[in-house]
């Protein structure tokens, strides 16, 4: 009789390699033996290593032995246990189909597999049907604990631009976080991925290659506004809210996300209209499109609706929009330059995790220097690796040591509000104060005023009669207006309100309530810039909802500029005044 030709079969996942007794070699030991007692012969001996038992297809070594079979070179499988084949009831029919199509039958050392009777086959598939339960049993305690995970910080991604380890949880990495916040506003001001790449790409930015795909990729991952989604390459993702401190708001990535869906509508992203993607039609409500004639009317810019040819001109909407451009540069030069990134500064410590990344920094120099040494890596990629790292130490040194000096400084929002109060009464002592702001919009390149239109302005709605245009809206941007109000309610912005004084209406700035102490020692810090007058106004209540000021004016020369609510446990119970003189021969210059 001639001995029967076996195929020895092996496979270990990584779960299985810390078992006792799955390691490949203790696998390979007993079939050898069993073989021998069995009296077969050794065909071949096919191992696949680190593979799941969940499939078949994915397995090369179980394919390879399955080819043997079908060219009858192989009259029995040996594996160690049914497991170690598969753990799919659906993969056991095919295989049991194809081993009986081929008289090639299956045994297992450690579960005493017979294939070649019916009840054989039946208790092999009773074996596969409690292994497939386990493992999808595995796999829900894995999700349940990975949700788990998910919710407390620990996120199962990658090295991700912006963020970093601590205690195995993802936090904000300070020394990256500017440049996602960066990638976030130029997209958000008007930029392109490429331009944004290429801005990147010439100020060598982490001194790596930029591509447009990988701006892309950060703009596009909820990562950053806080949010985690789990699955994204299956058919049923889920998202997880609020997992990780965000970078950025979750307004600024939905407006992102929304400036996406309009670039792709639009196909390109035009930087010589000022209001590029920005006027809505009147008659359709549509987005209206960038037109420009050319030859001697090239300069002649209009915006036209393709729907009903309605058509504006871009100097026009420039002519009605003035006043509200020069407040979105008043804004943008004296508050948001000076008062925005303070605040930010004192919602954030950053001084410790840039600490904690410039160690992590040194210590992976060090593992690299071994890593060379043990001939883990080559010359080459030891000099590309330790450059990238010591160019990355010198960004975060440079990073504590700008902390280090504002710390120093001792910046305070008081500091802050009496610098945008100075470069105000500049504007409002000098008679060519809306001048001033409408030249610097002319010195503004088109690329510069379409990107400061993008920053404030989400839509303008326009009326067009004959030749006769109005703005019926200004819908501004969701991100612009959170700023402000939160600005606003830190002290940082004046409300430009009416108030009756003597029965005479005034429009005037009002700041945020200060009590009497704070006040006396704000217009001392004022006067020492501008020979300002202080006086305090008694409010007389007209009825529940109005009241009146009692106003009398003290030099000829000044002008009520701005009212500061007098706060008296917890109370508005009077106004304070500060006048300006009106001639602007009296401006001491002194930087704060």
């Amino acid at each position: 009789m001639n001995k029967k030709n076996a195929a020895i079969y092996c496979r270990v996942s990584t779960e299985d390699q810390a078992r006792e007794g799955y390691s490949l070699p203790e696998q390979q030991e007993k079939l050898k033996d069993l073989c021998k007692y069995r009296d077969y012969n050794i065909y071949g001996i096919y191992e696949d290593a680190g593979i799941s038992g969940k499939d078949m297809e994915h397995r090369p070594q179980f394919q390879k032995m399955l080819e043997s079979v079908r060219n009858g070179k192989v009259n029995v499988i040996v594996a160690y246990k049914l497991d170690r084949l598969t753990r799919s009831v659906r993969d056991l029919e095919i295989l049991i189909s194809e081993l009986e199509k081929y008289n090639c039958s299956l045994e297992c050392a450690m579960d005493d597999i017979n294939t070649s009777t019916a009840n054989g086959r039946f208790f092999v598939r009773m074996l596969t049907v409690l292994s497939q339960l386990e493992i999808e049993r595995v796999s829900e305690r894995t999700k349940f604990g990975m949700v788990g995970a998910i919710k407390d910080g620990h996120i199962p991604v990658r090295k991700t631009l912006g963020f970093m380890r601590k205690d195995k949880k993802l936090i904000i990495n300070p020394a990256e976080s500017e440049i996602v916040e960066r990638i976030f506003d130029l997209y958000y001001k008007g930029k392109s991925y490429q331009q944004i790449a290429n801005i990147f790409n010439d100020e060598k930015v982490l001194n790596k290659k930029w591509y447009d795909t990988t701006i892309l990729k950060i703009l596009s991952n909820p990562l950053y506004k806080g949010d985690f989604v789990s699955g994204t390459r299956t058919r049923n993702p889920v998202l997880y809210e609020n997992v990780v401190e965000p970078i950025i708001s979750k307004k600024l990535w939905e407006d992102c996300q929304e400036q996406t869906r309009k670039n792709t509508r639009n196909y390109t992203r035009r930087n010589d209209y000022i209001f590029f993607q920005k006027i809505i039609c009147p008659n359709c409500h549509k987005i209206m499109a960038c037109k420009a004639p050319g030859g001697s009317k090239k300069k002649y810019i209009y915006y036209q609706c393709n729907k009903c040819k309605t058509y504006v001109r871009e100097y026009k909407i420039v002519e009605l929009l003035i006043d509200e451009i020069t407040d979105i540069i008043e804004y943008d030069s004296i508050v948001k330059k000076h008062f925005a990134p303070l605040l930010k500064k004192k919602l954030e410590n950053t001084n410790e995790l840039l600490s904690k990344e410039l160690y992590i920094l040194k210590d992976k120099i060090i593992r690299l220097k071994d890593a060379y040494l043990n001939e883990i890596i080559n010359l080459s990629e030891y000099k590309e690796d330790k450059t990238y790292l010591e160019n990355r130490i010198i960004d975060v040194e440079k990073k504590i040591k700008e902390e280090q000096e504002l710390e120093q400084y001792n910046f305070t929002f008081e500091d802050i509000m009496l610098k945008r109060d100075i470069e105000s009464i500049k504007c409002f002592i000098n008679p060519f104060y809306e001048l001033n702001f409408q030249a610097k919009w002319d010195k503004l390149s088109v690329s510069e005023k379409q990107e400061l239109i993008t920053s404030y302005i989400d839509s303008i709605e326009v009326i067009k009669n004959d030749k006769d245009i109005k703005i019926k809206h200004i819908t501004f941007r969701k991100t612009f207006i959170e700023e402000y109000a939160n600005i606003f309610n830190s002290g940082g912005i004046n409300s430009n309100q009416e108030i009756k004084a003597n029965d005479v209406p005034i429009n005037i700035e009002v700041s945020a309530p200060m009590t009497r102490e704070e006040i006396k020692s704000y217009i001392k810090k004022l006067q020492l810039n501008f020979p300002i007058d202080y006086q305090e106004l008694k409010k007389e209540q007209i009825n529940d909802q109005e009241f009146m000021l009692k106003y009398s004016k003290g030099n000829y020369f000044n002008e009520p500029f701005k009212l500061i609510p007098i706060l008296d446990k917890f109370k508005i119970t009077n106004y304070g005044l500060i006048e300006v003189p009106v001639s602007p021969i009296n401006i001491i210059n002194v930087d704060i």
